[in-house]
């Protein structure tokens, strides 16, 4: 068998020739994300690629795209130290990164490793953000790194799902008592005083006047300046032309008195919806209308067939409700030893915060609720 090559891709150019080899692999990659679509990875380089370093590292075997690794290379400022930082591309807006590889292929995740070593002269410290922890190409990734010499901090969270099986009610009765009451009294008060209307749009539906939609929404929302960069705004748009062929973007509106109040903005795949943006217009708070939304869409996906509701990263208490399952990432720092900018950074500091959040904070914050 002939032996895999490393090429790094580093200008636009050469990856918006990659399109098609690297969606093909994409289907091959077991559990799918967008957020490793040439689409999602392209629209946000190409918005976001100031003061960066593109490293989409490819391994090619016999002229086939067999493995990859989407990385660029930032000089990163943290805690008021300077270093170049090799990281996930998207960070920090890709709720999902991997080390990509064909079915059957097992050595090119050793041969991005060997490269990215290789490289060493070029940068500080690698940081590598929501891989999953069961994927083996995980394990490898953290195996080479440490034998490299690389010093690493690795840190998990949860991302929550919803599997999505059966019927609406089954699912229902098998919340908590509370939670049961909690919507049922949210949702009769809700339609007793308003009239309720849910929107969807995906695919070909969805136009760039629902984004529009989307951003005024959010105006009034918790985050009101997440929309308004001419790049941010750029960058949805470009997912939507480029998407404009798929059925992946599905943009979800709750209407109260004909007027939106909440929105879902994620990305459906084969049935699995990746909740990626949420927000309500503030406005509407006493009527609860983000929850309200999420209720309404969670009926119709187990009506209409999906298989699962991914709330994405992020522990928060308000998804703890749905009693979801859940699926352990991790985020990884490998840092050379002797750079101790970087170390400071990304191993030492943050290691100090979690202890003192573990410890103190959280003693002190059961302290008061008593």
């Amino acid at each position: 068998m002939e032996q895999a090559v490393v090429r790094h891709i580093g200008n636009l150019e050469e990856f918006e020739a990659l399109r098609g080899d690297w969606n093909r692999l994409w289907k091959q990659c077991g559990e799918k994300t967008v957020f490793l679509t040439w689409e999602w990875l392209y629209a946000w380089w190409k918005h976001n690629a100031e003061n960066k370093e593109l490293w989409a590292l490819t391994v090619w075997r016999e002229d086939k795209l067999v493995g990859a690794a989407p990385l660029m290379l930032v000089k990163a400022r943290k805690h008021g130290m300077r270093f170049r930082l090799l990281q996930s591309l998207g960070t920090p807006n890709a709720d999902h990164s991997d080390f990509m590889a064909a079915e059957g292929e097992t050595e090119s995740t050793a041969a991005l490793c060997r490269y990215i070593l290789s490289q060493k002269s070029k940068w500080d410290a690698v940081e590598l953000n929501e891989h999953r922890d069961e994927n083996p190409r995980t394990r490898e990734i953290l195996r080479r790194l440490s034998e490299g010499g690389l010093v690493l901090n690795v840190h998990s969270n949860l991302h929550h799902h919803i599997p999505i099986a059966g019927a609406w009610e089954t699912y229902f009765k098998g919340l908590s008592r509370n939670t049961r009451r909690d919507i049922e009294k949210r949702m009769r008060h809700l339609t007793e005083k308003r009239k309720v209307e849910l929107k969807r749009f995906r695919g070909a539906e969805v136009r760039w006047e629902h984004f529009e939609t989307l951003f005024e929404v959010n105006k009034n929302g918790a985050y009101p300046q997440k929309y308004e960069s001419r790049n941010e705004r750029a960058f949805h748009r470009e997912l939507l032309d480029l998407m404009s062929g798929k059925n992946w973007i599905e943009i979800v509106f709750l209407y109260l008195d004909d007027k939106p109040a909440a929105y879902e903005y994620g990305f459906n795949l084969d049935g699995k919806f990746e909740d990626w943006r949420t927000g309500y217009d503030k406005n509407y708070a006493e009527d609860s209308a983000g929850k309200a939304l999420l209720i309404l869409l969670l009926q119709e996906f187990f009506k209409d067939g999906y298989n699962d509701f991914d709330f994405l990263r992020g522990e928060y208490e308000h998804k703890d409700r749905w009693k979801p399952s859940s699926r352990k990432f991790l985020n990884v720092a490998a840092v050379k030893p002797l750079h101790l900018p970087a170390r400071l950074a990304l191993i030492v500091f943050p290691n100090i915060w979690r202890w003192l959040k573990a410890h103190i904070l959280h003693r002190q914050g059961s302290h008061h609720a008593s």
